[in-house]
């Protein structure tokens, strides 16, 4: 094969490769599921209680907060990259989304349990350490989360506290029961073995069309991984 053909060859791959990824990426983006749309649908249903979209709403804006500030350390230019890192077999964003379902389960399940066992009122001192997590909170989310809220604040605040609650019954099982309180978190063993014992019935129709990182945030669909160079992207910010 002469150098000519070669690099003509090479030329037809990239234009293939290019076009593909622009196929991918419009079918992608015209079944990616619109957040904002479906609040009132029901994500998950834990022992027949119907949690919706909407109480995802803290979850959502704590997950793509962390998960971001990372991306934006990593590549302050296209902070879209670190989200599309394929790492442990998975996408970061998939694993982010992931950990926003497994967490909502987690709490809600233990809120259920701390209601059934009348420990769903906080003291005092737990009162007081609730109000500092909700400032810290608020005062952790970038300008854009803060215009790009799914809900109301009084309502994301009631999540925080249901939150509140069901770290208060996974602290009492630690105490109790043991070994740590890092067993009854959302990835822990004994949590896994509670969890086991319950109807979880995740709404994977609707699940699966979710995208993290697009909720709360804005990323250009193109990024340096995917070809958008300095011009590029300069226009599609014009």
């Amino acid at each position: 094969m002469t150098k000519q053909k070669l690099i003509k060859s090479i030329v037809l791959l990239v234009c293939v490769a290019v076009v593909g990824y622009v196929l991918l990426n419009v079918n992608f983006n015209r079944d990616k599921l619109d957040y904002n749309e479906h609040l009132s649908d029901v994500a998950v249903t834990i022992d027949g209680e119907e949690v919706t979209y909407q109480d995802l709403a803290f979850y959502i804006l704590f997950e793509e907060r962390k998960v971001e500030e990372q991306a934006r350390i990593y590549n302050p230019d296209s902070p879209k990259d670190y989200w599309n890192l394929h790492t442990n077999d998975t996408f970061i964003q998939e694993e982010a989304k992931n950990v926003v379902m497994e967490m909502a389960i987690h709490d809600h399940l233990f809120y259920q349990l701390a209601v059934e066992d009348g420990m769903d009122t906080l003291t005092a001192d737990e009162e007081r350490d609730l109000e500092f997590a909700i400032t810290d909170f608020w005062e952790d989310l970038y300008d854009e989360q803060w215009d790009k809220l799914p809900c109301d604040q009084d309502t994301i605040n009631e999540q925080i506290r249901l939150a509140a609650v069901a770290e208060k019954f996974q602290n009492y099982l630690a105490v109790n029961k043991g070994p740590s309180q890092a067993a009854y978190k959302y990835d822990g063993y004994y949590y896994e073995q509670i969890r086991s014992q319950h109807s979880i019935k995740i709404n994977n129709k609707l699940w699966n069309r979710f995208v993290l990182g697009d909720v709360t945030l804005t990323h250009t669909h193109l990024n340096y991984i995917n070809g958008l160079n300095n011009e590029n992207k300069k226009k599609e910010e014009d």
